[in-house]
């Protein structure tokens, strides 16, 4: 071997084991890099949990490039949308070019694969989406701009894009729409990295399922669209080549072109039906798709061809046309008897995306038989903004029996016969404005003998009869008869506004009568052979009112059976408006009483549906009432224990769940319970309180004459104070528990004196020193805490609680003692009253001799100074030396009544000072 020979032997072996060594080395320099990146970055920009359990960067799976990829990945909401999934993969994979990575300036993305994605989009009646996660920019201008200037920019240069497997679910519960798509394939492979290149796009999708207001429009269709698409990427100008789009059967082609300048989307697209076999329309029936469908005999043709032309932006759509038209259409089932003949339709439906009002739905012809049945229809719509003018007629006869010999019916019954013959036309401004007579509406549609019978339903529906009358002012409900089970239901009245409400999704109003002699709920629910304990209402979710009827119903029924509620002669009337029942004056009998209520129940929010209700209860069996109303277990299971019969009025207030039951925080209740006797057993809280008095009648009592008042708020039980007695012991009790069973409870427990037996004659000996005796009743106040299964008494006395160690008659002995005390102060109290009312009474008494003493010394000073003016006036008349001796007659005069004055003035006194005197002797007596 030449020494060149051998170089080169050698530097090949170099070179592979520097390429191994590199596509070993090089994901693990890389791998930490990468990972951190990723996870800091997704974590940084959403609103919601991204976690992934492997990350791998290989060089051999991706070469040349470099492989970057995600296993178990899963983006995870948060707030109203915690632990939604909001989208998963098996594996999510992109390959990028090695050198990009090392330079990591400008990342070179060059192909995607996403494997066994699992998303769902989901909308909340409120408008809430689950998929708006990205968090807002907090930076300023200027820091974006330096922070772009400096982070690692990332080129396209796609070759493949690939979704594997994937499963999507939107879910829109704000307008009840929902739509799966199982199993969805889809590859585009192009040079992106190009201006000019031709997008390869195939996409398939096994099942297709789409549901609005409850109906199932589609059913596990099949899609399919394969297409290759010329792109000028510099000027986002494309233009459909070859390409084909199916739905089960049914292909449609393109052709056109669809340009982006700027925001708007110039569009303009032309479409049609390659084939004309009927049977390609079939196939998007549900019901014959799903049966035998390759089996299926046919005849006729069909086309399908319209435009999509125009500008879409915030401010218009494109105008769009479609026109559809069956000829002679005929299908049959090779092994049933009859066929469906004569399908003939002809419709077109423009679309004005710049003025709606020039939208238009002509239905030109629909007539088929079924199975020998005729019937037909035609309509027209115009200006559906402004002023909705539509015209129309049905006419047509179908009887149901005739089904199960055009259509495999499987294990479903029907029969009976529907009959129409319905003309209809003008402006709904005419109904809206009471213009009736500018408005043709009449005719009648009329079901009769209809039994439907289904793997799904409980039992057979039987009706009787369905015959309405139209008018343009209302719709006459002549008759409703039906009967399920054993149930039945009857109904007439009127309802207005019957053509807006068809048209343009406007209030339906109406005045229904409703009657019945049995509404048994549990065999709708649950099927008519059900065994008892399989009755499973719990599973009923959240009942929600449509908005767009208005319903004054009056309702007449004799009995109805809910869950283990029995109710008899239901009486009162319903009001359904905007979403939410008003009931109003409802009657019945029920749990062995009469019950009367009002009240609202609101599904507006069909998340947080509520009620509030008012009650008014007459003789109330307590064990039937918890047996039969689950909520009453709920919040208060201590009921179970109780017996008798009550009388309530109460007001109750709550949220529900989505099985229609309360949620106990939400509960805000209030009302009153009265009773003349309720019997309680197997009460611990009772039990711990006949333990601590001594006394087995507090076991298992009975309260008499029960009246007191309630509420229920924040999840506790609140029960205001109230009097009642237990054999012959008093109580005043009161307190609240939760509805997780804690308790809050005081008792004031008035003891009869008998309970102490020879105590009681010792207090009284005791007693009777001080002229009292032992009270009839002693007062035991208590605490009574922890929970219904754990009770725990203790006393009440007023500051921080004590256990209760010591029996009632323990404490009865530290009351008799304290009574003795309390009689000892009591006589002090009365002798220190007794002696002050002494001393009070002396100085009155004093006070009355000093009065009268001053009254009297007032009389003597009058009379002197009277005979002293007399004699001076007899003097002045006999000269002038006769007066000077009268006026010192009459000076003497004074001075001698003064004198007499003060003498009965000191003599008072005397006395009534020796009066006070006495009284606080008498009184010192008394105080000692």
């Amino acid at each position: 071997m030449s020494k060149w020979l051998k170089f080169s032997v050698r530097a090949v072996v170099a070179i592979v084991l520097l390429f191994i060594a590199a596509a070993v080395v090089i994901p693990i320099v890389f791998k930490p890099q990468l990972m951190q990146i990723a996870k800091r970055e997704t974590n940084s920009m959403l609103n919601a949990k991204v976690d992934f359990d492997d990350f791998q960067v290989s060089l051999i799976k991706g070469f040349p490039n470099l492989y970057v990829g995600m296993k178990g990945l899963s983006v995870v909401g948060i707030d109203n949308f915690a632990n939604d999934t909001l989208v998963a993969f098996r594996e999510f994979g992109v390959k990028v070019n090695l050198w990009s990575v090392i330079d990591m300036t400008n990342i070179e993305v060059n192909s995607v694969i996403l494997d066994g994605a699992r998303l769902t989009a989901r909308v909340l009646p409120d408008g809430q989406v689950n998929w708006d996660v990205m968090k807002p920019s907090e930076d300023s201008v200027e820091e974006v701009e330096d922070t772009a200037a400096s982070a690692i920019k990332t080129k396209v240069a796609l070759k493949l894009f690939q979704i594997k497997d994937a499963r999507i679910a939107y879910i829109d519960d704000s307008s009840d729409m929902k739509v799966v798509v199982d199993n969805l394939n889809l590859t585009l492979s192009s040079d992106m990295g190009l201006s000019r290149t031709d997008l390869n796009l195939k996409t398939t999708v096994e099942s297709l399922n789409f549901w609005m207001d409850g109906i199932r429009y589609l059913r596990d269709a099949r899609l399919g669209f394969k297409a290759t698409i010329g792109a000028n990427l510099d000027s986002s100008y494309y233009t459909f080549k070859e390409n084909s789009f199916s739905i089960n059967q049914l292909k449609l082609l393109f052709d056109g072109s669809v340009s982006m300048p700027g925001d708007d989307i110039d569009i303009n697209l032309n479409f049609k039906t390659p084939t004309t076999d009927f049977k390609a329309l079939l196939s998007m029936v549900p019901a014959i798709y799903m049966k035998d469908f390759e089996d299926i005999q046919t005849s006729g043709r069909f086309s399908i061809d319209g435009y999509v032309k125009g500008v879409y932006n915030q401010k218009q759509m494109p105008n769009a046309f479609i026109a559809l038209s069956v000829d002679n259409g005929m299908f049959k089932y090779p092994d049933l008897p009859k066929s469906v003949t004569d399908v003939n339709i002809s419709t077109k439906v423009w679309f004005d995306g710049t003025n709606m009002d020039n939208t238009t739905v002509n239905v030109d012809k629909f007539s088929l038989y079924l199975g020998g049945n005729p019937f037909s229809m035609n309509m027209r719509v115009a200006t559906p903004i402004s002023d909705m003018q539509v015209d129309g007629n049905v006419t047509g006869k179908i009887d149901f029996a005739t089904l199960a010999d055009v259509v495999p019916m499987d294990s479903t019954t029907m029969e009976g016969l529907l009959e129409s013959n319905l003309d209809f036309g003008g402006k709904l401004s005419y109904i809206e404005n009471e213009q009736y007579d500018r408005f043709k509406a009449d005719g009648q549609v009329k079901l009769s003998k209809f039994k439907y019978n289904a793997p799904d339903m409980p039992a057979e529906v039987n009706v009787k009869e369905v015959s309405m009358d139209f008018t343009p002012r209302y719709v006459n409900l002549q008759n409703f008869e039906m009967t399920i089970a054993s149930s039945d239901i009857r109904m007439n009245g009127r309802l207005e506004n019957f053509i807006p409400y068809v048209f343009k999704d406007e209030t339906l109003s109406g005045n229904l009568n409703v009657y019945s002699n049995l509404l048994d709920v549990n065999e709708m629910m649950a099927g008519e052979s059900a065994p008892e304990e399989e009755v499973d209402t719990s599973a009923m979710g959240v009942i929600e009112l449509p908005k767009n009827i208005s319903f004054l119903a009056k309702v007449d029924m004799k009995k109805i059976i809910y869950d283990k509620l029995e109710i008899n002669n239901l009486f009162g009337s319903i009001n359904l408006s905007g979403g939410v029942a008003n009931l109003n004056n409802l009657s019945m009998e029920m749990l062995d009483g009469l019950v009367r209520m009002s009240g609202t129940y609101d599904s507006r929010d069909v998340k947080k549906p509520q009620v509030d209700f008012n009650f008014d209860m007459s003789n109330i069996d307590i064990q039937t009432a918890f047996k039969s109303v689950s909520t009453l277990q709920k919040i208060a299971p201590a009921v179970e224990d109780m017996s008798g019969k009550v009388s309530t009025q109460f007001n109750f207030g709550s949220l529900l769940d989505t099985t229609m039951m309360p949620v106990p925080s939400s509960i805000n209740a209030y009302g009153k319970i009265q009773s003349k006797s309720i019997g309680i057993k197997n009460s611990k809280a009772l039990a711990k309180l006949a333990d601590y008095l001594k006394k087995e009648d507090f076991r298992n009592p009975s309260l008499k004459d029960v009246n007191l008042s309630f509420s229920v708020k924040d999840g506790r039980i609140f029960i205001e104070p109230f009097d009642t007695k237990i054999a012959d012991a008093k109580m005043n009790f009161g307190g609240d528990m939760g509805i997780d069973q804690t308790l809050n409870f005081r008792a004031k427990v008035s003891v009869p004196s008998s309970y102490l037996g020879g105590l009681s004659t010792l207090a009284n000996s005791l007693l009777g020193n001080y002229g009292a005796k032992l009270p009839q009743y002693i007062d035991v106040n208590l605490k009574i805490l922890g929970t219904s299964t754990h009770p725990e008494i203790k006393i009440d006395s007023g500051g921080g609680s004590t256990d209760s160690k010591s029996s009632a008659k323990e404490t009865a002995k530290e009351m008799v003692k304290e009574k003795v005390d309390e009689a000892k102060a009591e006589a002090r109290k009365e002798a220190k009253a007794q002696a002050d009312k002494l001393i009070a009474d002396a100085e009155k008494e004093a006070e009355r001799i000093r009065a009268e003493a001053t009254n009297q010394a007032d009389m003597i000073r009058k009379e002197a100074e009277a005979k002293a003016k007399k004699t001076e006036e007899e003097g002045k008349k006999k000269g002038p030396i006769a007066a000077r001796v009268a006026k010192e007659a009459a000076k003497k005069i004074r001075e001698q009544g003064e004198a007499a004055a003060q003498k009965v003035i000191d003599e008072a006194d005397k006395k009534a000072n020796a009066v006070i005197a006495k009284a606080k002797d008498e009184a010192a007596k008394l105080d000692k």
